[in-house]
């Protein structure tokens, strides 16, 4: 395990032939259109330990080859509660000799034979509703986690995504986001005449 600092991360991102656009660290891939899909991250403990165990053996547990985890606004929410998970990541981090917080290097580099560190890294994000990045080693794709419990599967090409989407296939995955969609939708029917909304 390694940790990095944003800016770390953001010199390595052309390795993996990603960039991070705008001031918020968006990644994309270098091309124009983009392949990607959502799912809804589940609420159930067990159900979110299955579903980081689910991103880690795409195609094969036999080819994980580590990857990275780049929190974003993993400070976001009640300090009480999410206290927890950042002692979580924070202790890992100092049994593998990180002593930095995450306020100073939030993302963390993972090997080949880390895949259980990489799983409970995953699994807090997950529970936590923080906003972060995971980008496997192999597979041409990554994760982005938004705080609304939506998970952004992008892939560097429309044949991975096929892949990913059969992969993911139990996780009802959509072309478009569904908190934004159902956002859309109470839009439309604030404008409806009569529906007394405005």
């Amino acid at each position: 395990m390694e940790a990095m600092t944003d800016e770390q991360v953001r010199k390595w991102c052309p390795q993996a032939g990603l960039k991070a656009t705008t001031r918020f660290d968006i990644l994309r891939y270098k091309q124009k259109r983009e392949h990607k899909f959502f799912i809804t991250a589940p609420e159930e403990h067990r159900a979110i330990l299955y579903l980081a165990r689910v991103m880690l053996i795409f195609r094969d547990e036999v080819q994980f080859s580590g990857g990275l985890v780049w929190l974003q606004q993993w400070n976001i929410g009640s300090p009480p509660l999410v206290s927890a998970g950042w002692r979580i990541l924070e202790d890992m981090r100092r049994a593998h000799g990180e002593l930095r917080s995450l306020e100073i290097a939030p993302a963390q580099s993972f090997r080949e034979d880390e895949i259980v560190e990489l799983h409970a890294f995953l699994i807090q994000v997950i529970a936590f509703g923080w906003r972060a990045d995971f980008i496997p080693f192999f597979g041409e794709f990554f994760l982005h986690f938004k705080p609304n419990r939506q998970i952004c599967i992008t892939a560097k090409s429309p044949k991975t995504l096929k892949e990913l989407r059969d992969h993911f296939q139990q996780w009802n995955p959509t072309d478009e986001d569904p908190m934004l969609v159902k956002m859309a939708a109470m839009a439309k029917a604030r404008r409806k005449p009569g529906s007394g909304l405005k």
